[in-house]
C-alpha cells in the first residue's frame, strides 16, 4: 500500500496531522515529531474502525521524557520504548514494526544529529535485541538503512555492506529501505547508487517490507518531495513489479510541502501500486 509519514505534516497534534492527511488518504505512518496526548492509543484505535489504515515507524508513540532512540542500544529503556510502540502495532493490527537500524556512538540532539562522544554501540548489540524482539513478539522487525550525517563511523546499516551483513546475520531481520539514505551513503561511502538499488531488489525483494521515499541533493537528507523525473520514481517503475509481488510498501516522507502537493505526489506514486485512493 501506499501511505504518507505524519512526519510530512509539522505538528504537535497527531490527530491534527491525522485530519490534514486524510484529505489525500487514509493510510498514514505514524512516526516521530509530536507530543504526546492522553488516550492516543484508544483514540487511533478508533480510527482504524473508520477504515484508516496505519504504520508505526520508530519515535511513536511519543515519550514523556524525549530520548535518543537507538535500536544498537540494548538498555531498559530502549526495550521499554518498544514495548510501548508494539501496543500500537498490535491494537492496530500491523505485521510488523520499523525502526532506524542504530548508531554507533552517543550523540546529542541539535535540528540534525550532533555526534557528541566515542564510539560505544556495537553490531552485536544489535543482534541481541534482534533476538529479544523475536522472542518477545509475533510481529517482524524491519531496520531503516540510515546515513552517515557527514562522519564515519556513525550509524549502522550506511554502506550497502553493512545493509546486506544485517540480512544475511539473521532471517528474521526485515528491511526498511529508505532510498534517500541510500543515495546520502553511496555519495560519502563513494559505492554505486543505482548497483547498490539492484542488489537489494534482485537479491532481497522478500526481505524488504517497506520503502521510504523522498529526495535529497546527495549530501543531505533534505526530504524533497518525489517528481517524476526523480530518480526514486524511475526505481520504482523498473521494480514495480517486485514491489507488487512482494506487497511492499511505499511511504511518502517529503517535508514542508503543502497538502495540495502532497496529493500531487500520492497521485503519481499511486501509479505504481496501481490502488485506490
Amino acid at each position: 500500500m501506499l501511505y504518507i509519514s505524519s512526519a510530512s505534516i509539522k505538528n504537535n497534534s497527531i490527530f491534527e496531522t491525522i485530519n490534514q492527511l486524510k484529505t489525500i488518504t487514509n493510510n498514514i505512518e505514524l512516526s516521530g515529531g509530536t507530543k504526546i496526548q492522553e488516550d492516543m492509543l484508544e483514540n487511533i484505535s478508533k480510527l482504524k474502525n473508520k477504515k484508516f489504515n496505519f504504520l508505526v515507524h520508530s519515535y511513536f508513540p511519543p515519550p514523556i521524557n524525549d530520548f535518543v532512540l537507538n535500536f544498537a542500544d540494548t538498555s531498559k529503556k530502549t526495550r521499554a520504548f518498544i514495548s510501548e510502540s508494539m501496543k500500537y502495532v498490535k491494537e492496530l493490527d500491523i505485521s510488523y514494526y520499523s525502526v532506524h537500524a542504530g548508531f554507533k556512538r552517543d550523540f546529542k540532539i541539535k535540528n540534525e544529529l550532533l555526534i557528541d562522544g566515542k564510539s560505544s554501540f556495537l553490531m552485536e548489540n544489535i543482534i541481541n535485541n534482534i533476538s529479544w524482539f523475536c522472542d518477545s513478539y509475533t510481529e517482524k522487525i524491519a531496520l531503516e538503512n540510515l546515513f552517515p550525517n557527514g562522519q564515519k563511523e556513525t550509524c549502522f546499516a550506511s554502506h550497502i555492506n553493512e545493509i546486506v551483513e544485517l540480512l544475511e546475520l539473521d532471517r528474521r531481520v526485515f528491511l526498511l529501505l529508505d532510498l534517500g539514505h541510500l543515495k546520502i551513503s553511496s555519495r560519502f561511502y563513494k559505492f554505486n547508487y543505482l548497483e547498490a538499488v539492484n542488489l537489494l531488489f534482485n537479491k532481497y525483494s522478500d526481505r524488504i517490507l517497506e520503502i521510504h521515499l523522498s529526495e535529497n541533493n546527495g549530501m543531505e537528507d533534505n526530504h524533497y518531495i518525489i517528481q517524476s523525473d526523480s530518480i526514486q520514481y524511475m526505481i520504482l517503475e523498473k521494480f514495480r513489479k517486485n514491489i507488487i509481488d512482494n506487497n511492499i510498501n511505499l511511504v511518502i516522507e517529503a517535508r514542508g510541502y503543502s497538502i495540495e502537493e502532497l496529493n500531487q505526489c500520492y497521485d503519481l506514486l499511486n501509479k505504481i501500486k496501481g490502488e485506490e485512493k
